[in-house]
């Protein structure tokens, strides 16, 4: 298990930004994702990375949903590599001659290397000699064990016999939470002949059954579509090890005669890992007629959990892969960018809709504090310099959309104060300004296809313009004893507060959108404008 883990975690560490780059690249077909799950777990031996990957990239839309099911289908089958990494390298020859290398050599690594990737190289190679060393040492309990002891002779015959085997798989998976590691002891057990090659084969089916408990906790409490790819990942081993469980005599001697087609008997430790790997391309043969029906079913069965103030997007798993965990937020503040573009709308509507300003407002606070606690997590873990600062700028959005919201509420309130203008001119003046703050509104939502940060900024002119011609109105309009003094300043106020609010939410545009195509800091295009509106 130590060499399991050690393996697993030094081989993730090692792929960084490499894991999600193939992810990114080669998942745009089914066909292509079954593939990219299969190389990408192979590579890294372990599902569960994959899995949490896909996961990241669905909730970012960098992964459709459809596909992402079949990376996790070719996940599983992926996983199967190290059942024939233990076949070919545990049994041929001394594994003492090669296993403690690499031991030392992964330990150099570890405490000589200053760079992450070197020292989790390390930690991988060091896990790969572990790994055969735990080997060699089980292979050796059990030819001693054996002799002594008969465990087929334990193993009820018939259905209920098998179906307690695959129990034991399951259960053994859960208690060792590495499925490899189980398959590891199981081919070690047959290969030494302490248990039949039928026993082997309905305990591995078993550790297909084990590795769901783990989807299924990362699932509680986690976002729609992490639990409807933790949903399919459960769907995907129990179809395929009840079918293959129905069918395990002629799996055996399909897998019988698949070994004898490379010459010869095939040893028990091939067998069995021919056997997994025929279960998982099994289960994939059976998602190719089901795969829409599922994709319908999880689409419909995890809808509901997608209300206006629950987080969509920050999935607690993802926080393993700061990357993920920072797009995700970043579609996050999308959500909450639109809720402040609706508090900015209802505030310029004529006559204010402050109902609708603090409705937006409230699930924008909501989503607010959901966001500040991802944070916190994100930034508990060491960072790359770029990743934080993207990070820093993240959070900046969400300040000026709460701020712009303030502002919004406080106009809005003032307007319902305040009542209509009277006076034609000042009215058509406040109408032309409300008016433009109302199409900023609608042009600042970052998320919808028609952004356009160019006529985002050539809207926020258009306002600023507005703003500081109602502004000399007012003011004539008081120095010609046309509108009382203290009117004219509560006019000027609210109108003040809604052009703030204007531009807080023209901000975390420029700032998502620069976020979205990876430019340096944006200038503030309207903040000249708004010195001269000002001014005037």
């Amino acid at each position: 298990m130590l060499g399991m883990h050690l393996l697993t975690d030094g081989l993730k560490l090692a792929a960084g930004r490499a894991l999600e780059d193939m992810l990114e690249r080669s998942t745009s077909t089914r066909l292509r994702g079954l593939a990219a799950g299969v190389l990408i777990t192979s590579l890294v031996q372990s599902s569960t990375a994959v899995t949490l990957a896909s996961i990241g990239f669905v909730n970012t839309g960098l992964l459709s949903l459809q596909n992402g099911l079949w990376v996790i289908f070719g996940s599983n089958v992926g996983s199967t590599m190290n059942a024939w990494l233990v076949a070919a390298l545990g049994f041929g020859f001394k594994i003492d001659a090669f296993a403690l290398p690499f031991v030392g050599t992964g330990a150099i690594l570890m405490v000589a290397t200053r760079a992450v990737r070197g020292r989790a190289l390390g930690q991988a190679l060091a896990g790969f000699g572990l790994l055969f060393i735990g080997i060699g040492v089980l292979q050796d309990t059990f030819s001693a064990f054996g002799r002594g002891f008969d465990l087929a002779a334990l193993a009820i015959p018939g259905v209920t016999g098998y179906l307690l085997l695959v129990g034991l798989g399951t259960v053994l998976t859960l208690l060792m939470q590495a499925s490899g590691a189980v398959i590891a002891l199981v081919i070690t057990a047959a290969q030494t002949g302490l248990v039949p090659i039928e026993t082997a084969c309905a305990i591995a089916i078993g550790t297909n059954i084990g590795t769901t408990f783990t989807a299924i906790l990362a699932a509680i409490g986690a976002t729609p579509n992490a639990k409807r790819l933790a949903a399919s990942h459960v769907f995907f081993n129990l179809i395929a090890s009840a079918v293959a469980l129905m069918l395990l005599p002629l799996l055996i001697a399909f897998v019988e005669r698949i070994g004898g087609w490379f010459g010869g008997t095939p040893t028990p430790a091939v067998m069995i890992a021919l056997f997994h790997t025929t279960v998982n391309v099994l289960g994939v043969l059976l998602m190719v007629p089901l795969a829409d029906w599922l994709l319908r079913v999880l689409s419909a069965r995890f809808g509901g959990d997608e209300n206006e103030t629950r987080p969509q997007y920050l999935d607690a798993n993802a926080v393993a892969v700061p990357d993920l965990a920072v797009r995700a937020l970043r579609r996050e503040l999308g959500r909450t960018q639109q809720y402040a573009c609706a508090a900015l709308a209802c505030a310029a509507a004529q006559p204010a809709d402050t109902t609708g300003v603090q409705t937006a407002r409230t699930r924008l606070e909501t989503l607010a504090e959901a966001i500040d606690r991802y944070s916190g997590r994100i930034t508990s873990l060491s960072l790359p310099l770029a990743l934080g600062e993207r990070l820093a700028r993240s959070l900046r959005v969400l300040q000026y959309q709460q701020t712009g919201t303030d502002y919004g509420r406080h106009a809005a309130e003032l307007g319902g104060l305040l009542g209509p203008l009277a006076d034609e001119e000042l009215a058509a003046a406040a109408l032309a300004f409300t008016t433009a703050t109302a199409e900023l509104a609608r042009q600042a939502e970052t998320d919808t296809e028609g952004f356009r940060a160019a006529a985002l900024e050539e809207q926020l002119l258009r306002v600023e313009s507005d703003y500081a011609r109602l502004k000399e109105n007012l003011l004539a309009a008081g120095a010609h004893a046309r509108l009382n003094i203290h009117e004219m300043q509560e006019r000027l106020r609210q109108a003040s507060l809604l052009r703030r609010a204007a531009e807080q939410a023209a901000k975390a545009a420029r700032h998502l959108a620069a976020l979205d195509c990876g430019a340096m800091e944006p200038q503030d295009g309207g903040a000249q404008a708004a010195e001269l509106a000002d001014v005037a």
